[in-house]
């Protein structure tokens, strides 16, 4: 059995090249802690980053695929193919939630980090429909499936660490920084697809120059990679793994069935939120016509403001609780999202107006949704217990936005879809609800220990 600080335990069950560290386990908001955070985020930011790629080039290298045509056919082709890589993050949450429960979650974020490697690298190199034909398409749905179950799997890992090596009493403002990395991500991307819009051109980009930033995307996972091999183990899962190395998965998943369909209900009005503007750019490019290089622009002013709010959010939370800023980030989405989608008409400075208010507004939840959902679930399960329902719901409810968004928009006008949004933030409001304060929450203990604190965080 491991000692007190120590996850010595690697046995011949664990993964050849990556059995835990037989250093201390740092204690939570330690130096060393705060050294293997930004290792964390940058697993996080890259991953996103191959996301959000996806979703602005797709206008651009859809007829590599899919062939091109007059009408918007290879474009949605594209779209189902970004659904398809949703559904198998609940899958992926599974496999490597389970890897991270039992074996930790450093080892967790080696493999994701080297899975969604794999996948990008397959985007990045494919043969084009002009060279096989329809193989083009099946090489890009396997891909995506990679990707998703990487992402499926690195996402409930990272919130599980960070949450864990996170002094309780700060614990909002270093969850807010899980986002503040995705955003980053995100930003890059976007950022990248202006630069790329100016320079090379949409004809460039169309024949040849999509395939840049997944490249890019490939060196940030082999960053990736190197700067996770130097983290150590959470105590948390340290002390944990001394009571049970093998934790029985599917009990302890059965009895936290509560917290599970909360976090559901929670995710579903986040991630169409999230999903709806982070599709707007290649939406205004394909439906509106508009210029790419100034709706990506748009996208790039909406997500600084994005950056700015999450740690704030994060640190209110830590002062006020994780429900208030919950709720008034769910709120707000749900009164304005209809209000600002009537705004858009193809413009770039009315999409920047409607993006970067509800940006700001859905930095709220998101900034400590990692927070939340670790202290909703007891550490032998937080990574798949976590995991499986956060990916589940964005599967379901985040992998399908941009195909029904532009079907809703050919069918019943662009701004439909604010209702969409609108009616799932309600939802999301109504779960909030439900839940229980947990800010201060001992991760050590189950959730349904009291927090350990009422000091307000300096």
């Amino acid at each position: 059995m491991p000692s007190s600080s120590v996850l010595d335990s690697s046995s011949a069950t664990d993964p050849p090249g990556f059995a835990p560290s037989t250093e201390p386990a740092p204690a939570p908001g330690s130096a060393r802690s705060r050294r293997d955070l930004p290792a964390t985020l940058v697993g996080s930011a890259v991953e996103v980053f191959d996301w959000t790629i996806y979703s602005t080039f797709a206008a651009f290298f859809a007829a590599s695929f899919f062939g091109s045509d007059e009408g918007r056919g290879a474009y949605l082709s594209t779209l189902i193919v970004f659904a398809v890589g949703f559904i198998a993050r609940p899958i992926g949450s599974l496999a490597f939630g389970a890897i991270s429960d039992v074996f930790g979650r450093r080892t967790s974020l080696l493999a994701t980090s080297a899975t969604a490697l794999l996948g990008t690298l397959l985007i990045a190199f494919a043969p084009t429909i002009q060279t096989i034909g329809a193989g083009a398409g099946i090489l890009l749905i396997v891909a995506r499936v990679i990707q998703g179950l990487a992402h499926g799997g690195e996402q409930p890992a990272a919130g599980a660490y960070i949450s864990e090596i996170a002094p309780p009493r700060s614990r909002g403002a270093w969850s807010s920084l899980i986002y503040v990395s995705i955003v980053a991500g995100s930003l890059v991307g976007t950022l990248l697809g202006a630069v790329l819009a100016a320079t090379v051109g949409p004809e460039a980009l169309t024949a040849w120059a999509w395939r840049i930033p997944f490249v890019l995307a490939g060196a940030g996972s082999l960053l990736a990679l190197a700067l996770v091999w130097r983290v150590r183990e959470t105590a948390v899962f340290a002390e944990t793994a001394q009571r049970s190395r093998r934790p029985n998965l599917l009990r302890e998943m059965a009895r936290s069935w509560r917290p599970a369909l909360q976090i559901i209900g929670l995710t579903l009005g986040i991630t169409i939120a999230f999903q709806n503007w982070a599709a707007m750019v290649g939406f205004h490019i394909a439906v509106f016509r508009s210029e790419p290089g100034t709706v990506l622009w748009a996208a790039v002013g909406a997500n600084v403001l994005a950056l700015i709010a999450l740690p704030l959010w994060g640190r209110l939370s830590d002062r006020i609780g994780r429900k208030p800023v919950v709720l008034i980030g769910l709120v707000g989405v749900a009164v304005s999202t209809w209000p600002l989608m009537l705004l858009l008409d193809g413009s770039w400075q009315r999409m920047a107006l409607g993006m970067g208010i509800s940006m700001v507004l859905l930095s709220a939840p998101l900034s400590i949704l990692p927070a939340l959902m670790a202290e909703l679930v007891p550490t032998s399960i937080r990574t798949v217990g976590v995991g499986f329902s956060y990916a589940l719901a964005t599967a379901i409810f985040g992998g399908t936005v941009p195909a029904l968004q532009a079907w809703i928009g050919q069918s019943w006008g662009p701004q439909a879809f604010g209702l969409y949004v609108a009616l799932a933030a309600l939802i999301s409001t109504a779960v909030a609800l439900t839940i229980r304060e947990t800010r201060g929450a001992d991760l050590s203990e189950h959730p349904a220990a009291a927090p350990t604190t009422n000091e307000v965080p300096a």
